[in-house]
């Protein structure tokens, strides 16, 4: 109602494309972030709807706005962040990697920048057949994630991706402590109760993890956006 009364106030249409954002419908959050930027070229409504075209999987879009939004706050560590997500992806690891440098140079404290660097460093080592750059990459990922925790301890992803990533590494008592951190700030999440199935067996707990196994399998699977460490 306000809208239609005040058609000509940007703002108003970016308080309404958030509100769809909020609730997920992306292409009307999209709409009116650009009728935003049609009233008045705001560098707001620019940034949100690169999120919003990202969201709809129109990734190339999204980078397009964000990288506009870049140009105009070459300093903002959370918009290298969301464009590196977006290159991620669309699997333009190169390009996401280089973002995600940018932003955790920028804010050495940016916990989900870290998380996700983490994760492109876990993913070549994961592709290499070297034992010796492999290590070497698994250790930047494991980095990456504690800076990740260190910089928000709730930060439920990155003690997930680094207990999988202790694992790989055969590192299984500090891969248990890590996923049960997981665990306690998320207790249903399937995927983390899974990994602490196999940490388990690979300690040699097996009943314990047989029993675990069995209760995961009927926890729902949730989708997120994010990404994880792939594992072997």
């Amino acid at each position: 109602r306000k809208i239609a009364l005040n058609t000509n106030r940007s703002d108003l249409y970016i308080a309404r494309g958030d509100a769809y954002f909020k609730i997920q419908k992306y292409e009307k959050a999209v709409k009116d972030y650009s009728k935003a930027i049609k009233l008045h070229d705001t560098d707001e409504a620019y940034f949100k709807r690169g999120l919003a075209y990202g969201r709809n999987a129109d990734f190339n879009k999204g980078i397009a706005d964000l990288t506009t939004y870049i140009k105009r706050h070459p300093r903002s560590s959370l918009a290298y962040t969301k464009r590196g997500v977006r290159h991620l992806w669309k699997e333009d690891f190169r390009s996401a990697k280089k973002d995600f440098i940018t932003a955790t140079t920028l804010d050495p404290k940016n916990a989900e920048a870290h998380d996700d660097l983490g994760v492109i460093y876990a993913r070549q080592a994961n592709q290499s057949k070297d034992p010796e750059y492999q290590a070497k990459m698994y250790g930047k990922a494991i980095e990456h994630f504690l800076s990740t925790i260190e910089a928000d301890p709730t930060y439920q992803k990155a003690y997930h991706n680094v207990a999988i990533a202790y694992y790989i590494t055969g590192q299984n008592t500090q891969a248990l402590l890590a996923v049960n951190y997981a665990l306690d700030l998320s207790p249903g999440a399937r995927n983390s109760l899974f990994l602490k199935v196999q940490i388990l067996k690979a300690l040699g707990r097996v009943d314990e993890a047989n029993k675990l196994e069995k209760k995961a399998a009927y926890v729902p699977e949730v989708c997120h956006w994010t990404e994880s460490v792939p594992m072997k």
